[in-house]
């Protein structure tokens, strides 16, 4: 599991567009953009790739136990 790193990371997105883009229910990714929730590699890659598609997890993430 992951979680981000830094907290408020899309703070100047629509969250609920960018949930839907990738496949999410708004709740769940503000929780994982708070920090509440951990999240499995592939909703990091996913979250990571909107970001920036040159990116990697682990510029965005790290990971939990």
């Amino acid at each position: 599991m992951y979680r981000i790193k830094e907290i408020d990371l899309l703070e100047d997105y629509n969250k609920v567009k960018v949930a839907e883009k990738i496949g999410l229910h708004p709740d769940t990714l503000r929780k994982i953009l708070n920090g509440k929730q951990e999240c499995s590699k592939l909703v990091a890659y996913c979250i990571t790739k909107y970001i920036d598609s040159n990116a990697e997890i682990e510029d965005y993430f790290k990971k939990g136990e």
